[in-house]
């Protein structure tokens, strides 16, 4: 029972105690004078009238006199019996009322009986005494006034009654009201959200609750600040430079290695920037004027990463004067665009006086085809070496042809032809992979959908190639809705396993408004299969539009579904977001579980993540784990999930 019931309710036992109470004093009261009022009567009016009588009475009484004297009296109503007897106990005159009152309940007669004490008089004949007069009053205009009493009590108490606890009622709400907003901050930071009252109550002890609270409360969020500080630290000092916040190269050369292993960077462009002049600016203008050089050239660099709405990018500085940047899932076409709007934007260092000359550097470019990690830094390096040779600021591509890139050459037209006949035929085939606890292998945690897609010829065509053209073409949420409905019909015919579906979402899809009503039309409308749900979207599409990933996820936690970010790692954003979004869970991004068993700081990154998320009531998953060597790290790291060859390799769905 709530502290507000227990209080309503002894305040209604205090007045009904105070009601029963007053009221059994006030009738008792009453009922006692009333009856003495009767004794009273009784006994003066019979006196009065044996003294009336005295005349009539002798050796032979005047009987018709004596009636009238007791007419006029019994006629009144006032009196009960009226009798007059001789000296031998005989009586003369006799009156009698033996009807109850008429006017007021006979349960409240029963319940407060009024004695009706009988007066005698003795009546006189001279000296000597001639008879006896006994008379009683009538109780029935007691019992009205008694019974008036009473309603008038009842009512005067049940209407005071009401109005205290109305007024009691009110004043409960506002000291109480203190508690309701300890019981919202209690819920609060039990999710995760670390409020604090301004307001602090005038009642002395809700105020040293409210104060304990508020001081609770911003001991956990200082907590919980300090361990994201401290992952924001691990994952600085490893991966990231200290001069323009770019990655570095460790970051750099394990992020970029994953994505080719991978399959994930299977289109797109690799850039290389040598700045010109740095060495010559440290010299002459100091080495505070050469930092900002460097640091003009990573917005310049950024800037251009985040042109591309539809493609993954990241840029790095991977030594004093040298900079890359990969972008992951572009045409040439676009790639070319990307690296000549860098190149066109250097002279814009000079005018900012970052630069003593128009001579920023040179920028080398190189396609992304099969090439192995090495190959692919070697020619962009080349292309490099040539825009030195050509001049100011210049451009130089290094091409190849790779054997085998079938898919290089189709034109903008083709690939959207393509891929709507992809949708409109069906030519596809969903794949689950298992993700198991990581303590204990035999137990499932979730299954993820991946989507592969053929051409006319039933050739497969590779995620890392297909998906960035459906980016690129703005035809995700068709190839979303497609999925999700195909998952929806498996699951209603019971042709999927029990445990949970994992279903990836592309970034777009969840800024269209349209999607998004109608995804959660779909999952209100089978909420049993919405509980078997997790939808995905990458850190890195997170970390691009944040506010609309945060009304989506909000929206989708109402129906029952879960969500998760899977590649976590892969974008610099600020890990203040994890939790502000709450997600059921994190999927850390391959290249930090790739080798983890040779690398130290990707160790420390990873348990230092591990340790944040838990405090959010947050699991963390790695995803391509290969080795038995990397999954018994990852167990000792605590990761509640893994996910990978080594331990399952994705398979049709419907196939065993």
């Amino acid at each position: 029972m709530t502290l507000r019931k227990q209080l309503v309710l002894i305040i209604i036992m205090l007045f009904a105690l105070l009601f029963v109470g007053s009221f059994a004093i006030n009738v008792h009261n009453t009922r006692a004078y009333l009856n003495d009022q009767l004794r009273t009567i009784s006994q003066d009016t019979a006196t009065s009238l044996g003294m009336n009588l005295s005349p009539y009475m002798g050796e032979n009484p005047d009987v018709a006199g004596i009636e009238v004297h007791i007419n006029a009296l019994y006629d009144s109503g006032y009196y009960r019996t009226i009798s007059v007897y001789d000296t031998q106990g005989g009586i003369i005159v006799s009156r009698a009322d033996p009807d109850p009152p008429q006017q007021v309940p006979g349960w409240f007669i029963n319940l407060f009986r009024l004695e009706t004490p009988v007066g005698i008089s003795n009546v006189m004949s001279g000296w000597t005494q001639a008879g006896e007069v006994h008379l009683s009053a009538n109780p029935e205009f007691a019992y009205i006034r008694l019974w008036a009493t009473c309603q008038h009590s009842f009512f005067w108490f049940a209407g005071s009654f009401a109005i205290m606890f109305i007024l009691a009622l009110i004043a409960l709400h506002y000291v109480l009201r203190p508690l309701q907003a300890v019981e919202s901050q209690a819920n609060a930071i039990a999710n995760k959200d670390y409020v604090i009252q301004e307001k602090l109550p005038w009642t002395i002890e809700l105020r040293s609750v409210v104060a304990a609270m508020n001081q609770m409360s911003g001991k956990i969020r200082d907590i919980f600040s300090e361990q994201e500080e401290a992952l924001e630290r691990v994952r600085s000092a490893a991966y990231t430079d200290s001069v323009t916040g770019l990655a570095n190269r460790a970051y750099f050369t394990m992020h970029l290695n994953h994505l080719i292993q991978s399959g994930d960077f299977a289109q797109g462009m690799l850039l290389l920037l040598e700045v010109s002049n740095l060495q010559a600016v440290n010299t002459q203008l100091g080495h505070k004027a050469g930092d900002d050089l460097l640091r003009g050239v990573a917005e310049l660099l950024n800037t251009a990463a985040q042109s591309s709405e539809t493609a993954e990018s990241f840029p790095a500085r991977l030594s004093g004067s040298t900079f890359a940047l990969a972008v992951v899932g572009v045409p040439n076409s676009l790639a070319t665009g990307i690296a000549d709007r860098i190149a066109e934007s250097m002279p814009s260092l000079y005018e900012k006086k970052l630069s003593p000359t128009d001579e920023i550097g040179h920028l080398g470019v190189t396609y992304r085809t099969d090439q192995t990690f090495g190959q692919m830094m070697s020619e962009c390096d080349m292309a490099l070496r040539a825009a030195q040779i050509q001049g100011i600021n210049a451009v130089s591509t290094y091409r190849r042809t790779a054997a085998g890139g079938e898919f290089d050459s189709l034109t903008a037209t083709q690939w959207i032809t393509l891929l709507r006949d992809v949708v409109e035929s069906q030519r596809y085939s969903l794949l689950l992979q298992t993700t198991f606890s990581a303590s204990d292998r035999s137990r499932v945690l979730q299954h993820e959908v991946l989507l592969r897609i053929t051409d006319e010829q039933a050739r497969i065509i590779p995620a890392g190639v297909f998906i960035p053209m459906v980016n690129h073409h703005r035809m995700t949420q068709a190839f979303d809705k497609m999925v999700i409905e195909d998952v929806f019909s498996r699951l209603r015919q019971g042709a999927g396993p029990a445990e949970p579906i994992a279903i990836n979402l592309m970034p777009a899809s969840i800024s269209d408004p349209a999607f998004v009503l109608w995804m959660m039309t779909i999952l209100r409308e089978n909420p049993q299969i919405a509980k078997q749900l997790s939808f995905e979207l990458s850190d890195y599409a997170i970390s691009q539009n944040l506010h609309a990933a945060r009304v989506w996820m909000s929206q989708i936690s109402t129906t029952g579904a879960r969500v998760g970010i899977e590649r976590f790692g892969r974008s610099n954003a600020s890990l203040d977001y994890i939790g502000q979004l709450k997600p059921a869970y994190l999927q850390i991004d391959g290249s930090f579980i790739r080798d983890i068993d040779k690398n130290r700081d990707n160790q420390q990154f990873v348990e230092s993540l591990v340790r944040l998320s838990h405090s959010h009531d947050i699991l963390v998953i790695a995803e391509f784990v290969e080795t038995e060597e990397e999954l018994s790290v990852l167990r000792s790291l605590r990761v509640d999930g893994v996910r990978g060859y080594a331990l399952h390799r994705p398979t049709v769905w419907g196939t065993t």
